[in-house]
């Protein structure tokens, strides 16, 4: 039987020292991962002066299984733990390191992550007051939606052109994501070029797009501006028309522009969408029409009735003290301490199920359809389904991040397939075939599914089964060669395990900062990525060390910490 009773499932398990630091390395490139966010052009607090377009692969390549893996292994080790301390024992562990770590971060960590953000943008924009003094107060004009001020600063020198300091921002998409008129037409009239590409690779439009803003869009058609220019994505205006409210949110307050309320920036994104579809002749797809006859018509309104539904105004409240509603859905509310609350829903899932097991005495599956290939023959399939439903609002390669109250169902099913794949990879008593030949798996992935993933980004239909098959195949090739080449006790791999989760939830405001503090700093973006992410893992591995390990927090997080055996000549001695 897969369980058998409660009585006979608290046996010891020998600690797994592969995946244990698997697991770390999962987390820790987190910190690479945000680290490199400065330099790629996408939207993030810091746009350094620095870019790296090959980092932006990197990204891409890590994050299409760098959190699959995390919940694979996540699955594997709930399982152990409920084989030695049994569901209620489980439920508590899970709770104390967990959910408590969970609701203790977002009351003091992502506060000063917002805290470090607000003070390095008062901080970049001083400093950038000096060298432009005609640009400053361009700037500062358009801030103000003053359009004589742009005119006198536009007279005084101020190039049209020119990004602003702080954020690359074009002073035109600036004016767009306003949504000023007159500072626009000002801007215009005085050369701003129409289809100029800010940092992130994106246009005016765009930015008029994604703040809504109606009028701005119909006058830079009006003046001739390419109605589908492709972002660095592949996304279009009428894509960013479509951004979900989490990303909005970090966006607008990122870049210090307020957007004015939901439902007035919701029926202004609609309006957009229409005039584009309009001009391109591309229709803006209805939830409500019939359905096309082809598969891939069919699927893209599902799509569309699902994007409607997870942003519709039943899922959006209002939280004392909090006074603007939030999308429960769609929502930041977590930031980045999202993975904690999907592991928290996938725990309870997995309780369940393994009472539901326990009490039917079902069957263990049979071993080839777990360890062996014919794995992939039923995961990939699987995960298929919730993959067609990534990037429903920006093309994405990877799963996509659910950072509101509730999580995304696709999102959620989509980490649930691995979660409990690791799971029953444990209860299947031998996991040493996984991942047997990781040099093989490594190749197929990096060099056949993430090409001819980035390629069908635009289908969601051609790229779900690349994506798919690339997560599970790095996961298996991550297995397969930590099996390999870190399957015994080393005190190094034992102290990053132990302190992965510590670096993690404190790492952001700290990469931040050193973004922040770097941001005009000379030299190469890949230099100064790899800088960030070593420095900011040295400081939070010597807190975690000297300060957090000793501490009652060092022991919620970790556990209390293990003294080692003593040796046989230290017991002759002592007796």
């Amino acid at each position: 039987g897969l369980v058998g009773s409660e009585m006979c499932i608290r046996d010891s398990s020998p600690r797994r020292h592969d995946l244990d630091a698997l697991r770390a390395v999962a987390m820790l490139l987190g910190i690479l991962l945000h680290a490199s966010l400065a330099y790629i052009g996408v939207p993030w607090p810091v746009q350094d002066a620095s870019r790296a377009p090959l980092l932006g692969l990197l990204f891409l390549a890590i994050h299409g299984f760098r959190m699959p893996l995390f919940f694979l292994v996540s699955g594997f080790f709930t399982a152990m733990t409920w084989r030695r301390r049994g569901t209620l024992g489980l439920l508590a562990q899970r709770f104390t390191r967990v959910f408590v770590p969970l609701v203790l971060a977002s009351a003091t960590l992502l506060p000063l992550f917002e805290r470090v953000i607000a003070d390095g943008a008062r901080i970049a924009a001083g400093k950038s007051a000096s060298p432009d003094p005609a640009g400053t107060a361009l700037v500062a004009a358009i801030r103000a939606a003053d359009a004589d001020g742009v005119a006198a600063a536009l007279a005084a020198g101020a190039d049209p052109d020119r990004p602003d300091p702080e954020f690359r921002m074009r002073p035109l998409s600036l004016a767009a994501m306003i949504g000023d008129t007159e500072v626009a037409r000002t801007l215009l009239d005085s050369g701003a070029s129409l289809d100029a590409r800010n940092a992130d690779g994106r246009t005016p439009l765009h930015t008029a797009a994604f703040a809504g803003k109606v009028k701005v869009v119909d006058l830079l058609l009006e003046r001739g501006a390419d109605p589908a220019p492709r972002g660095p994505i592949g996304d279009t205006p009428a894509d960013s028309a479509r951004a979900d409210e989490g990303t909005t949110a970090v966006i607008a307050r990122a870049v210090r522009v307020p957007l004015g309320d939901a439902e007035s920036l919701r029926a202004g994104r609609e309006r957009i969408r229409a005039i584009l579809a309009e001009r391109t002749g591309v229709v803006d797809r209805d939830p409500t029409a019939p359905a096309p006859a082809a598969p891939a018509g069919r699927l893209e309104r599902i799509r569309d009735a699902y994007r409607t539904w997870l942003g519709s105004e039943r899922f959006s409240v209002t939280i004392p003290p909090f006074e603007e509603p939030t999308a429960l859905f769609l929502g930041s509310t977590l930031n980045y301490l999202w993975f904690l609350w999907i592991l928290c829903w996938l725990v309870a899932g997995f309780a369940l199920v393994a009472a539901i097991a326990t009490a039917m005495r079902l069957p263990a599956p049979p071993r080839n359809l777990v360890t062996g290939p014919a794995a992939l023959l039923w995961l990939v399939p699987a995960t298929v389904v919730p993959q067609c439903f990534m990037g429903l609002f920006i093309p994405v390669f990877g799963p996509d991040t659910s950072a509101g109250l509730l999580p995304q169902p696709h999102v959620l099913a989509y980490y649930a397939l691995f979660f409990g794949y690791g799971a029953i990879l444990f209860l299947s008593g031998d996991d040493a075939r996984v991942g047997r030949r990781w040099g093989w798996l490594l190749a197929l992935a990096c060099l056949v599914c993430f090409p001819a993933g980035l390629v069908t980004l635009r289908d969601p239909v051609a790229s779900a089964l690349p994506q798919a098959l690339y997560a599970w195949l790095m996961c298996f090739a991550a297995i397969g060669f930590f099996r390999c080449f870190v399957s015994g006790e080393s005190r190094t791999w034992r102290f990053l395990s132990d302190s992965a989760y510590w670096l993690y939830l404190a790492h952001l405001p700290l990469v931040v900062f050193l973004q922040q503090v770097s941001r005009d700093w000379p030299g190469p973006a890949a230099i100064k990525c790899l800088g960030v992410t070593v420095v900011s893992t040295a400081i939070l591995l010597a807190s975690w060390r000297w300060v957090v390990r000793p501490t009652p927090l060092g022991t919620l997080l970790n556990g209390p910490r293990r003294q080692p055996a003593p040796s046989r000549a230290a017991s002759r001695a002592s007796s």
